[in-house]
Formats: structure tokens, sequence, C-alpha cells
């Protein structure tokens, strides 16, 4: 540092001024050295600081002065002279006219060779041309000022993706974690690679999201369920959720501990086959299987996972006579009736066509059964008879007015036909909305949307975002509903 009248010139950290673009040593006001600490340095005020040196300071206007500092004098013109070229490539970004931006950039290195900023935006804008090559080599140009900087880590790695190099990818990947261990961009590059996996410890809440290797959830759970007692009806969930998501293994592990913990109903045993069976354990699938068909005969669920456990051990001449138990037991299984009556292809139409007359001798056999309507409602709809497949709907949702699964289905068809008064006047008929399934409240609010009446649509899609009951994904989906419909103007009539 040294003085000059009024003025004071700083040396500035090397890194710090080839990242931001910044002369090695600059001019600052005495008066604003002091606080300089506190309030940073930008670039608007270096510019101000730099040209009211140069043309109203004693040293800038000293020709002696400026001879004795000839090349500190030339880094601040040429930061100035850079000032209308930064403006256009900026100007470019904005217009994604990157062949524009490279255009400027390059002529902002040719001024200032250690402007490493716009070094930066010419490997951003060349990888946005697609040109990865040229990018790969202009971010390689300036590692050694930004490593360590995570944003630089992930374009490095981002390059890498495009370039089908996933282990170089993965390596600049960790360095931006290591560099800032909440960094999105590489979270989510890594799950894209498949070695991190998402995972929320509880389905309800948001700031339970963690992040997993994904060769070790299992692991990873277990130690977080071993950590405290848990019930039944934790596990039950954690059932569901990891089922979804297709973590078989996860889902296994929480079936067993869900039984061992007393979990009620049938739930976590029939979970169980169905992960042994989706592991390819098709053996002990079966064992389980014929266990709880002794332990339980009249379960329908029973019945229709010892018919698939049959099948993929080989033995599926037999499954035929498990399947008819299971409609025995429950002429409404839908998963029975499917593979009772349905072609193994479900969108094969011709064959949908001509399953119909036997499965709908079926439903006038059992005109009780709401399962057996439906099954029936949903193959004439792959046929094309949509006003049959509503009316068929409908009159399972008569007979199990209470089953809010079968109704969302029932509306979601409704949904398709843009028959939304239709959802409207049947919601109107249902006692405290607020405690159905979420998906009847979602066809609901889209309903309103769909009539223009958007106050009412924005209340139903906000009470489920608020709704601490249901998965986090669901109040997430929620919410941009709500914002999208904010940002959507109104149409004017």
């Amino acid at each position: 540092m040294s003085e000059q009248g009024d003025w004071v010139l700083i040396g500035l950290d090397e890194n710090m001024a080839r990242r931001q673009g910044l002369p090695a040593r600059m001019p600052v006001p005495r008066g604003e050295f002091e606080g300089l600490a506190d309030k940073g340095l930008s670039i608007d005020a270096a510019r101000r600081w730099i040209k009211d040196f140069l043309t109203s300071s004693e040293p800038g206007k000293s020709g002696v002065w400026r001879k004795q500092n000839s090349a500190l004098v030339s880094q601040l013109e040429a930061f100035l002279d850079k000032a209308p070229v930064w403006e256009r490539a900026q100007k470019a970004f904005g217009e994604r006219d990157y062949d524009k931006a490279i255009s400027a950039l390059k002529r902002i290195i040719a001024m200032d060779p250690e402007d490493h900023a716009a070094r930066l935006n010419l490997a951003s804008a060349q990888a946005n041309l697609g040109d990865h090559a040229a990018a790969l080599k202009a971010f390689q140009s300036i590692r050694k000022t930004f490593a360590g900087d995570p944003d630089y880590h992930v374009a490095v790695g981002q390059v890498h993706l495009a370039m089908q190099k996933k282990d170089a990818a993965l390596d600049e990947m960790v360095l931006a974690l290591e560099a800032k261990p909440d960094c999105q961009p590489a979270l989510d590059a890594m799950v894209q690679l498949g070695v991190l996996v998402p995972i929320y410890e509880n389905p309800r809440d948001a700031a339970s999201l963690v992040y997993v290797r994904s060769d070790a959830v299992l692991t990873y759970l277990t130690g977080q369920w071993d950590a405290a007692p848990r019930d039944g009806a934790f596990y039950l969930e954690q059932l569901a959720y990891h089922e979804r998501e297709l973590r078989h293994d996860v889902a296994l592990a929480a079936a067993e501990r869900a039984i061992a913990a007393g979990a009620e109903g049938e739930r976590a045993h029939l979970a169980r086959i169905a992960a042994l069976r989706s592991l390819g354990r098709g053996d002990e699938a079966l064992v389980a299987a014929e266990a709880h068909v002794k332990q339980s005969p009249s379960s329908s669920g029973a019945w229709v996972e010892l018919a698939r456990c049959l099948s993929q051990v080989g033995r599926g001449e037999e499954a035929p006579a498990a399947i008819e138990r299971a409609l025995e037991s429950d002429p409404g299984d839908l998963t029975a009736l499917s593979l009772r009556f349905w072609p193994s292809d479900p969108a094969d139409i011709q064959k949908v066509n001509d399953a119909i007359p036997a499965l709908a001798a079926f439903v006038a056999a059992h005109p009780g059964s709401a399962g057996a309507r439906r099954s029936l409602a949903r193959a004439e709809l792959v046929v094309g008879r949509i006003d049959d497949a509503l009316a068929g709907f409908a009159a399972a949702v008569a007979l199990a007015p209470e089953d809010d699964d079968l109704r969302a289905e029932y509306w979601s068809e409704l949904g398709k036909q843009q028959r939304y008064q239709a959802i409207l006047d049947d919601a109107a008929k249902l006692p405290d909305m607020a405690k159905r399934d979420w998906k009847l409240r979602w066809n609901e609010a889209e309903a309103y949307a769909a009539v223009g009446k958007n106050i009412e649509a924005r209340a139903a899609f906000s009470a489920i975002n608020f709704d601490e009951s249901l998965h986090v994904d669901v109040r997430r989906r929620a919410k941009r509903a709500v914002k999208a419909m904010d940002e959507t103007p109104p149409v004017v009539t």
C-alpha cells in the first residue's frame, strides 16, 4: 500500500483480482479506505475511483508519475476500456446470443489476459453452444485461480458430464462438496451420476431430506431406525415411501420391522412377500406367501401374492387356482381381476376388447362389487368407450362411496374429458373435503381452476400445501400450483 495525497494505492490478492477482472493494484479515496473492509469492493466503485484517480488526482495528471508507473497506468486504463465490452457481453448473455458473447469476451481477454472472470464467462458461453472441448480448455486455463470455488467445480463437472466423462465429473462434484457441503447443484449432479440418493428420513418433513450413497441407503436407514424406539405405524409409513421409490431392500427391512413391532393388518406381510419377489428371492417369497395363506385364508391379497410367487418360481399352472381363491374372497380385488381377465399388455386394445365380455359377465354375476365394476370401466376406457367407462366409474362410486381412491380415479377421468362441472357437482355432495384423500382434493382444485374459479382453486391447493400429514413432494407440488396461478394473468373476456 502506498499513499498518493488524497488517494491510497492498495494491492489486491492476486487470485481475487483475477477472479473479478480487477487490476492487481488500484487507487482508493482516503475517505473510503477505512470502510473498505466492511463494505467490500464492487466493480462499479472500482471503475469510478480509477476514472477519478486518472483524470482528477495529482498523480494521475502528472506525466512524471505516469511514466514512472506506466505498467500500473496501462492496467488501470485497460480496466476502464473493458467496461463497454463487458456490457456487450452481458447483454448478449441476457439475449442468449452466445456467439456474440464469445466475441466480446475474447476481446476482453485480448485487452487483459489476466481477467479470469472473462475467461470463466467465455467457458460458460462455449459450453452453452455445445463446444465442450473449447469450454474445458478455457476452464482449465483458470483452474489455479478458481480452485476451491464450488460453482467453478460444478461448471467444469457439467462439461465433463456432457462429454460422457463421468469419473472426471464425479471428481469435480466431490471438490465442490468439499468446498461447500450443501452445494445443491453438486448434490443434484451426484444424484444424476447415481452416486447419491435423496432420502426423506420423515416423508412428511422437507427438512429431513438427506443425500446418501446409493450403495448404502439401507445401512444408513438402519442406523437411523435403531437410534430411537419406533412403532409399527412408523415402519408402515417408511414401507410405503420406499416401496413407491422402488427401494425393495429398504421396503423389505421396513416390512419385517413393522411385523416385529406388531403393526395392525396384513399390509406389512403382503409387502414383505412383494419385496422378496422384486429382489428375485422367489423361493423365500413363496414360503412366506404359503404361510400367510394358511394364517389368513380369507385374504384376497394373500392369494394374489401366492399366485404371483407360483408364476415366478416356474409353477404357473398352479396360479389360476390361487387367483380364483382370491376372487372368491373378494370379487373386487383389482389385482386378481387383472390377472384373471386382462391381457399381459393392458394397452393392447384388441386383446382388451376381447377380454371385456368375460369381465362384463363377471361384473353381472357380482353386481355389488365396486372393484369389479371399476376394472370393467378401465377396460372400456382402453377401447375408447368413454361414456360407458364414466358411467361404470359412477356406478362403482355409488357402490363404495367412502373409497376415495376410486372416486379420485373417476374424477381424474372426468377431468381428462373436461367435464369439470361434474367433478364440482360430485364434490359438493361430500362432507368436509379437507378430510378426504389428497388426490380427491387435487382433482377438485384443478376443476375449480379449469372453470375459472381461481379463488377456490388457490384455496384448495393451499390447503394441500399446508397439510402436514401429506408427503412433502405432494405439498411442494401444490405450492408450485399456487405459484403458477399467481404468475398466470387472468383471462380477459
